[in-house]
């Protein structure tokens, strides 16, 4: 049983990059036999089951240094030909998942797999970003936990990009506002995305990728970045499909927390430099100095209040530049980019991210009561607790019901008024894993979409992939299973129950 615990935000994917050989194609314009010509120089990569991988692509100079806390900056071009066969370091994070794997706060790396044999296929294009609530990199968009073989092998061309987290990514400063031509700050992280994005539009064609199809998707955080994106002004146009996997972007729910507003994105930043011993004028420049290990390591953590640990750390800020507005109040407003978007949550979102919630019962009925107010006896008899294990798996259910799936429901709503290309599902799939939960589990989707094999039951996997692509391919899901999904409105309310076997149902 122990093998089956995850803790907070933290889920180990247990993928291993399959062995590869060097690639001896031709792509158009190379100047040799599987070299590749970016706009920052020439890059070879490998060859894996087919696909043409290529790792550890910077596409950003390393933001270390005087560029630490500032917007990503261009890469420096390069003369002959880099080889990217190896993915980068992982950014710096204060509990790695694996202490083998390498990290620097030189990490904007990210990867490409291509079935294309040219530059003339202008296949579908996938980017993905990885979730941790910020602080932390699940899978990794610089390890191979996140292979893009999969999806790819669908006929899709698949980005994994690298991101800053933690103080590195997240902190805002009024010192920090003033460098910036627009007052902002605390959004290093999702600029980061952004130079993604970019890059692959300036780039992914010659890896026979259309930059007119692309298609963000992310889990968790990632999901919350994906909702970011969908409300920003500078994303827009670097992509033209969304899927969202179990994003709880909004204010509403209970117990997530993973947006900010500035003023309070501010004070936190400048309580941490004062905690590291920098107050004045140029505190800023001081802890620019520092190692990026003194930086993190200084970095609060889960604190033993369960019920805080998602405002202890950094997240997003609504800086009025990169994030206008709160995301839940960007979609109420209908202001959200309306592209055609796939969202859902997992059947047992909540029970891993409540794992180690020692709440007593005298000490949940005050959080129901305070956060539910007048409608807390409804929810306590919903969800009544007798005993500290009983409240874990009731608090599970509530972060599932009103963190996670309400947040969706509320989403695919608003979307579908403006698009009626919106996919809203639920996936409640078990792993026949004795080393994963018998649950389906925050993140248990990205262990089939990157290429963890169910050889007793492929049906499912096989399901998964198929639907992701197919939706990024045209827009819509629809085309491989014997039933049709419905498009979500809010007056059918159907949803997908992704399953053995797939059912459309209703009531989310």
């Amino acid at each position: 049983m122990q093998s089956w615990k995850l803790t907070s935000c933290v889920l180990v994917c247990c993928l291993v990059l399959i062995g590869s050989t060097l690639f001896a194609g031709c792509t158009q314009n190379s100047a040799e036999p599987g070299v590749v010509k970016i706009d920052s120089g020439s890059i070879s990569g490998h060859e894996q089951n087919g696909l043409r991988v290529f790792l550890g692509i910077p596409f950003a100079a390393p933001p270390t240094g005087e560029l630490r806390w500032r917007p990503p900056a261009p890469v420096q071009p390069w003369g002959g030909v880099k080889e990217t066969k190896a993915f980068g370091a992982n950014p710096p994070q204060q509990a790695p998942l694996n202490p083998a794997v390498v990290t620097s706060e030189d990490c904007l790396y990210l990867n490409v797999w291509t079935p294309a044999k040219s530059a003339d296929e202008k296949l579908p294009v996938m980017v993905f970003f990885y979730g941790g609530g910020f602080n932390v990199v699940e899978g990794g968009g610089a390890v191979g936990n996140l292979n893009g073989s999969t999806l790819a092998q669908k006929g899709v061309v698949v980005v994994t990009t690298n991101y800053r987290i933690g103080a590195l990514g997240f902190l805002a400063h009024p010192q920090l506002d003033n460098e910036s031509p627009h007052n902002s700050s605390g959004n290093y992280g999702i600029l980061d995305q952004q130079a993604t994005l970019q890059w692959v539009q300036r780039n992914i064609g010659q890896f026979g990728g259309d930059p007119s199809r692309v298609t963000i998707f992310g889990q968790s955080a990632g999901a919350d970045s994906v909702f970011i994106h969908l409300s920003s002004p500078q994303s827009k146009g670097l992509y033209q499909h969304a899927i969202i996997e179990s994003g709880p972007f909004w204010e509403n729910g209970p117990t997530i927390k993973h947006v900010r507003p500035k003023a309070e994105a501010e004070q936190f930043g400048q309580e941490f430099a004062a905690n590291l011993g920098y107050t004045g004028p140029d505190a800023v420049r001081q802890m620019r100095k520092m190692s990026a290990a003194e930086v993190i390591n200084a970095t609060p953590w889960y604190p033993s209040d369960w019920l805080s640990n998602y405002g202890a750390h950094f997240s997003p800020t609504v800086d009025g530049w990169v994030l206008p507005d709160f995301t839940e109040n960007t979609f109420t407003l209908h202001h959200q980019n309306p592209v055609p978007l796939m969202i859902g949550t997992n059947a047992d979102d909540g029970y891993t991210l409540v794992e180690g919630a020692n709440m007593t019962v005298p000490e949940y009925v005050t959080f129901v009561r305070n956060y539910f107010r007048q409608d807390a006896d409804a929810v306590l008899l919903q969800y009544p607790a007798n005993s500290t294990a009983e409240v874990q798996l009731r608090l599970g259910q509530i972060m599932t019901r009103y963190d996670f799936a309400d947040a969706a429901k509320y989403a695919a709503g608003s979307m579908s008024d403006l698009n009626p290309d919106t996919y809203l599902y639920r996936y409640s799939y078990h792993i026949p894993d004795p080393n994963l939960p018998p649950l389906a589990f925050h993140g248990s989707e990205t262990y089939l979409l990157f290429g963890h094999q169910v050889p007793s039951d492929p049906s499912v996997p096989d399901n998964v992939v198929d639907l992701w692509t197919r939706f990024a391919k045209t827009g819509n899901p629809n085309g491989g299973m014997n039933l049709t999904w419905p498009k979500y409105t809010r007056e059918g309310s159907q949803y997908l129950d992704i399953n053995t076997v797939p059912t459309v149902m209703s009531g989310y």
